[in-house]
């Protein structure tokens, strides 16, 4: 199955941030971008926007050096839902699955939901 539009900009973006090109990745990324993750969710905190998405990726990036792999993606209803797995340069967390789900607006990716197992005891997601 080709991959459609969407879907090719979700994995620029993740292709994007494996070369460290965070700003070029971040092009990819509307104005008004709404970021949730487990973690945010579960502490209650507010999206991320544009900005400290960048921030976070940044150190994620330079102090794990963090690497994704997208195992799976589809296009539903506009949305784009990817599942992988992030691996890290860490002593005691190595790779993290995840699922995530991307929503645009125009051609730019405009909201994350971004689902991992806090525990890190899930071994993969599944679409």
């Amino acid at each position: 199955m080709t991959d459609t539009k969407k879907i090719k900009t979700v994995r620029k973006f993740h292709d994007l941030l494996n070369e460290g090109k965070l700003d070029e990745a971040h092009e990819l990324l509307a104005e008004d971008l709404s970021a949730h993750t487990t973690a945010h969710i579960a502490a209650g905190a507010p999206p991320m926007s544009k900005a400290e998405v960048l921030e976070s990726h940044q150190g994620i990036h330079q102090e794990l050096e963090a690497k994704t792999t997208i195992t799976d993606a589809k296009e539903v209803d506009g949305s784009v839902i990817v599942v992988g797995k992030s691996t890290f340069n860490h002593d005691t967390i190595k790779e993290v699955p995840f699922k995530a789900t991307y929503e645009f607006i125009g051609n730019q990716i405009g909201k994350v939901h971004f689902e991992t197992d806090p525990n890190h005891k899930v071994k993969s997601f599944s679409l």
